[in-house]
């Protein structure tokens, strides 16, 4: 029974952590910004936790995972037809540790457009479409138990609609649903290469956010995410993730060019996986 217990927490750490990092949005992310913008985002996310849980009990207090990420985003908004889009990139970097294990370097880089069917600032709403592409760029070797990398793709479809209420409060809610190739260098007990694949993941996100002033607002954030069990050589894994997150955002505009984000994450209920909390700060350059 320990060692069924151990095996599964080991598959259970097995994750993609750059692509992870990179898998979420803020408040107002969303909210158009006018076609010829540009905005470079640089993030540096720290992430910490101990306790492992599996099928909903915690097996472990000793997880010891760490992680130090960078994100570099560069947006550019710009009109195609009657709709505005948004090509851009997300370029994960830095180094995740587990227990005295290290995966350093640049992560899966993901590419996305979102696309405004709904843009109408003046009334202070809009419907949301974005397609993502995650390309596995990242480091990966078989035999970690933590990696950068994904050794697969994924394909993610998001949907996201707001609304602004007395010119000074954003409601948003986003969905969406990401889907994976399968990865064929996978490891077994004995770390020899298998296939794993991977249902799709759900999640849902809402963000409400208020101004203090023109230059400072907050945010309160949640996060529910849902799904991605594994197979692994032929076999369900049981490892479904059923992850509840509460988190807390404030953004201030340093200048007519550049804003400062601080986030901090809290997840309140994990299914399987490690409890990670993060802290985040985020530096957006827009011209």
């Amino acid at each position: 029974m320990r060692k069924s217990i151990l095996c599964l927490a080991v598959l259970l750490v097995l994750a993609p952590w750059g692509q992870a990092t990179a898998g979420t949005t803020n408040a107002r992310d969303y909210v158009p910004l006018p076609p010829g913008t540009n905005i470079i985002n640089l993030y540096y996310s720290h992430g910490f936790g101990n306790e492992l849980y599996a099928r909903d009990k915690k097996v472990s207090d000793n997880a010891n995972l760490t992680s130090n990420m960078g994100i570099l985003r560069p947006i550019h908004y710009m009109q195609l037809g009657p709709f505005t889009i948004d090509p851009q990139a997300v370029i994960p970097f830095g180094e995740v540790e587990l227990n005295g294990e290290r995966s350093s370097g640049v992560g899966d880089i993901t590419f996305l457009s979102t696309i405004w069917f709904v843009n109408n600032m003046e009334q202070g709403y809009y419907f949301a479409y974005s397609p993502y592409i995650t390309i596995p760029s990242g480091p990966y070797r078989r035999e970690s138990p933590i990696n950068l990398g994904a050794n697969r793709w994924s394909f993610k479809q998001e949907l996201a609609v707001g609304k602004r209420l007395a010119d000074k409060a954003w409601l948003e809610l986003i969905a969406n649903a990401e889907f994976f190739t399968d990865n064929i260098d996978a490891p077994d007990a004995d770390h020899k290469p298998v296939t794993s694949s991977k249902d799709p993941l759900y999640g849902v996100e809402f963000h409400a956010s208020y101004d203090l002033t023109k230059d400072f607002f907050v945010s309160g954030d949640y996060y529910f995410a849902y799904g991605a069990e594994t197979t692994l050589d032929g076999a369900r894994q049981n490892d479904r993730t059923c992850t509840h997150t509460v988190g807390a955002s404030f953004f201030y505009m340093l200048n007519q060019h550049l804003q400062l984000m601080a986030d901090y994450k809290l997840p309140v209920a994990v299914q399987n996986g490690i409890k990670t909390n993060s802290i985040t700060l985020r530096l957006a350059y827009v011209f």
